[in-house]
């Protein structure tokens, strides 16, 4: 009867991933959909009780995720998310008229609130002397990277979107000086993102002759997987002496410098993609330095 049922489940996720294929989602959204379900799978072929796929409950889900072991608040919501869509995709289609969305009503896990982690001034002058440093002659990689570091690092975007980037996507405007990107957001929403031409200029004149599409091409001429960019990223760091991870540090740091520089709220919210403002006001809560510097007013 299990095995039965481990078809059924099969067949829906092909299906539920197919759609999202299809509709064009992300294939770094595509990418975590299929993991979250390809885990769930392996737990529901090996449960120990005979369940009909169709019987699967909110208890059942939660016995998923903590078996997932100490995995963070935000990776639980990403499981829930995914699991609560993909058992909505079946109510809508299953024959036998099974709604699964009244299971998993108000199923989230609580996440305690932090301030995003972003380079310090120091860390951040350091980072940009380096970009501004003389490259070796014909060395793609490097013109490559400072090309993806400068793009993460002065326009907000996510790594997903940067990873998104063709040469086409980048247009020029002359008299305004800047380059205009296209970007593809989350949910497959367009928007732009602007870069000053003198901050990548060169490194766009080198590159183009050695990537047939992507900005973030390998010398293989594929696309870089996240993790790639990743380590590139962390390697960077460490040469610097940064001793901080992740490549969103990035985006974190580019909200707060819109914040230090009295850039407008709505304006940092459009140009990083956020959905609501509150996500953008957390780059404006003061920290200590802001603080002290207020009541030397006095």
């Amino acid at each position: 009867m299990l095995q039965d049922q481990l078809l059924i489940f099969d067949k829906w996720q092909k299906e539920f991933i197919n759609e999202k294929k299809v509709l064009n989602m992300s294939k770094s959204t595509i990418m975590n959909y299929s993991n979250v379900l390809n885990r769930l799978y392996d737990f529901y072929g090996n449960y120990e009780d005979e369940l009909d796929f169709y019987n699967i409950d909110r208890s059942f889900v939660l016995n998923f995720i903590n078996s997932q072991g100490n995995i963070k608040e935000n990776t639980k919501n990403l499981y829930i998310t995914v699991i609560k869509s993909f058992f909505t995709y079946i109510s809508k289609y299953n024959q036998k008229c099974i709604d699964f969305k009244d299971r998993f009503l108000d199923l989230k896990a609580k996440v305690q609130k932090s301030d995003p982690e972003y380079l310090s001034n120091e860390e951040y002058e350091v980072l940009v002397k380096y970009l501004d440093s003389v490259v070796r002659p014909k060395s793609f990689l490097q013109y490559r990277n400072r090309l993806i570091v400068k793009t993460l690092l002065f326009t907000g975007i996510r790594a997903s979107e940067l990873l998104g980037i063709k040469m086409e996507d980048i247009v020029l405007m002359k008299e305004e000086g800047v380059y205009k990107i296209k970007i593809l957001g989350k949910g497959n929403k367009v928007r732009a993102a602007y870069i000053s031409v003198d901050l990548i200029e060169d490194e766009l004149l080198f590159i183009k002759d050695y990537i047939t599409n992507y900005i973030a091409e390998t010398s293989k001429g594929r696309v870089m997987a996240r993790s790639e960019l990743y380590i590139m990223i962390e390697k960077l760091f460490k040469r610097l002496g940064i001793k901080k991870r992740g490549v969103h540090l990035l985006r974190h740091t580019f909200g707060k410098k819109m914040v230090q520089n009295n850039v407008n709220l709505s304006t940092i919210k459009e140009l990083m993609g956020h959905e609501n403002i509150q996500t953008t006001m957390i780059y404006a809560r003061s920290d200590e330095s802001n603080m002290i510097a207020a009541v030397k007013v006095f």
